[in-house]
């Protein structure tokens, strides 16, 4: 990660399912905040690591006050995080599903995330979020300033 915009010290920690989108994140926060906000992160999966394992670290880190949660199509990830921060979670966190525009049925992506039906996409994970009282920002370039308002 580049450490022009990933600094130690503040008090959001970031747990992402993409490097590239834990960039635009990152940085948001970083210029949008003071350049420690960030506390630390998670960018693309490390070998043996999910969602809930990081988001339990978060909540059991007396530095972290906030958690940012991001994640895109295909796969259960995001719902189960969403079960996790319901039950388990007293920090606010902060939550981005990238993929809102992807066509069902088609490969996307890296990770080759496949949407079939309403199993996921964008739409059903954020609300699954939004139910686990979940801020739900549904537009990445006002990221920074969505954040603002929760942090």
């Amino acid at each position: 990660m580049p450490g022009f915009i990933h600094k130690p010290g503040g008090p959001i920690g970031v747990v992402s399912r993409s490097g590239t989108l834990t960039y635009e994140v990152v940085h948001q926060l970083t210029t949008r905040h003071r350049p420690d906000y960030l506390h630390r992160h998670r960018g693309d999966p490390v070998n043996g690591t999910n969602f809930i394992d990081c988001l339990k670290a978060f909540e059991e880190d007396p530095e972290t006050k906030g958690i940012v949660l991001v994640g895109e199509i295909g796969g259960t990830a995001e719902e189960e995080a969403a079960a996790y921060i319901r039950e388990k979670v007293s920090k606010p966190v902060v939550g981005f599903v990238a993929g809102l525009s992807a066509p069902p049925g088609r490969r996307m992506g890296h990770a080759g995330a496949i949407v079939s039906g309403n199993s996921g996409t964008a739409q059903s994970k954020i609300a699954v979020m939004k139910e686990a009282g979940i801020h739900v920002c549904e537009n990445l370039g006002r990221f920074g300033d969505f954040c603002a308002g929760v942090f």
